[in-house]
């Protein structure tokens, strides 16, 4: 997995991209999208059935085994998730789904959709901190995110995620697999934190609940119950009043997020 550049005198600022950044997840949207653009001969809901059945599979045979009693263990099942996703990527690659988009359709549809899928401010945020900011997500193009994010100008190689492959900036129809699960995210907080350097990370759900406990400061957005639950199982306080010292925050939107970015 690649490594995040070491910048030592600025807080690192990991963002979540879908649901984060973006009001909705915007995975099925790029999914319709690939086979809308294709004409492909399968429906999306054929490659949300194959996944969510592989999911609940797994799920049910973890309930089988004794409940997690430390948060390490929690994490080690959040994991095991591993192979449904590289599954589903495979199954999707091997359907060749995107196969003939262009770099450019993908970039120029997430322009489209950013006009009313973008948080409140979120692009403004983030600006002032542009190169400090990375993105890290499980989306499956690297093209559609640098679309939605197009006014914030990061460069690709800030955004850390999957990606779809291409000969000539025309997709293969495979995806590559970078970060498939929580603890591909929190390796590059457990990367950055090496080299001494502060880590400000920003999500909203479950699959961030490692990278906001290891970063330095971790900022929820929203109120992902699921997430907030497991925080408080396992003893972690989540902050309500931005105004207070805190090592995690739950806000509702992102000017909160610019206030505690502003005094980190």
């Amino acid at each position: 997995m690649s490594t995040l550049p070491s910048v030592t005198k600025v807080p690192l600022i990991l963002v979540d991209f879908d649901q984060t950044i973006t009001k909705h997840d915007t995975i099925g949207c790029l999914g319709q999208f690939g086979i809308a653009q294709t004409q492909h001969q399968k429906p999306w809901s054929y490659f949300v059935d194959g996944y969510m059945q592989d999911y609940r599979h797994h799920r049910d045979q973890l309930k089988e085994l004794p409940n997690e009693t430390s948060f390490k263990s929690f994490l080690e099942q959040l994991d095991s998730y591993r192979p449904i996703e590289r599954a589903s990527l495979k199954r999707i690659s091997d359907h060749k789904v995107f196969q003939g988009l262009s770099r450019q359709a993908l970039k120029e549809q997430g322009i489209k959709l950013s006009k009313t899928e973008l948080q409140v401010n979120v692009i403004s945020t983030l600006k002032q901190y542009k190169e400090q900011v990375r993105i890290v997500s499980l989306n499956w193009s690297k093209d559609w995110i640098l679309g939605f994010i197009h006014e914030l100008g990061l460069t690709r190689q800030q955004i850390y995620s999957n990606d779809l492959d291409f000969v000539n900036d025309i997709c293969t129809g495979d995806i590559i697999p970078h970060i498939l699960t929580a603890g591909d995210k929190q390796q590059l907080i457990h990367e950055s934190i090496k080299g001494n350097q502060k880590v400000i990370y920003i999500g909203d759900s479950l699959g961030d609940i490692e990278a906001l406990v290891e970063a330095s400061t971790g900022i929820i957005i929203g109120n992902d119950l699921s997430l907030i639950k497991s925080l408080n199982d396992f003893g972690y306080t989540v902050q309500e009043d931005i105004s207070k010292p805190s090592h995690l925050y739950r806000v509702n939107h992102w000017d909160q997020i610019k206030t505690i970015l502003d005094t980190n």
